[in-house]
């Protein structure tokens, strides 16, 4: 993910120099006239991509709606899809499902997760539904931007749907939750343990 990302990053910070040290823009129509700095060129052939939009419960809305003015801000060829879809549901509707499939692209909030009653957190349901088995997490430094630490390039890949995600729970005494991990040569664990180092050995090597 860093090694993507870099790229880009050096890309506008080098837009960035060389916008300060140019005569003011002329109006557009006119020769040598050029977008702002935060234009993000558009990859294949521009055309507008829609991107399906659950802003969830709790910060979610406003993460997700910061988000959008980031995307606004950038000129992103993208509009959004969004869909109202909240932890008390009791399951994520059909018409969501569709829109990710088709989209193949999701902004999402985190649903909150009732407590007690044998309710499916929706965030698992959306997970075992679309088989998001992968949960990457990269933590890296950026150029220009002091931190505590230096040269921190990591990347955490995790399984997503089972163990504790798999939602075998049950209440062995009042208040008392016991969360149950399945696990056997033969099992499904072992199908999605193959897949997620499949996907692992692919993104070491893209």
């Amino acid at each position: 993910m860093a090694r993507r990302s870099l790229p880009l990053l050096r890309h506008l910070l080098h837009d960035s120099t060389v916008a300060a040290a140019a005569p003011p823009p002329q109006p557009l129509g006119l020769a040598g006239s050029r977008r702002s700095v935060t234009y993000m060129p558009r990859p294949g052939d521009g055309a507008p991509r829609a991107v399906t939009l659950i802003p969830g419960d709790g910060i979610g809305p406003l993460v997700t709606d910061a988000v959008r003015q980031v995307m606004e801000a950038m000129h992103a060829p993208v509009y959004f899809e969004a869909y109202e879809v909240h932890g008390d549901m009791s399951t994520v509707p059909a018409e969501v499902i569709e829109s990710i499939r088709r989209n193949k692209v999701c902004l999402k909030g985190g649903l909150a997760t009732p407590v007690g009653g044998g309710v499916s957190s929706l965030n698992v349901q959306l997970r075992k539904e679309l088989d998001l088995y992968a949960s990457l997490v990269n933590c890296f430094n950026l150029p220009g931007l002091p931190t505590r630490h230096e040269n921190v390039d990591i990347v955490v890949i995790r399984e997503n749907t089972e163990g504790e995600y798999s939602g075998l729970e049950h209440e062995v005494v009042p208040g008392v939750v016991e969360s149950l991990k399945v696990y056997g040569l033969l099992s499904f664990t072992l199908i999605s343990c193959l897949k997620l180092g499949t996907w692992q050995s692919q993104y070491v090597y893209s």
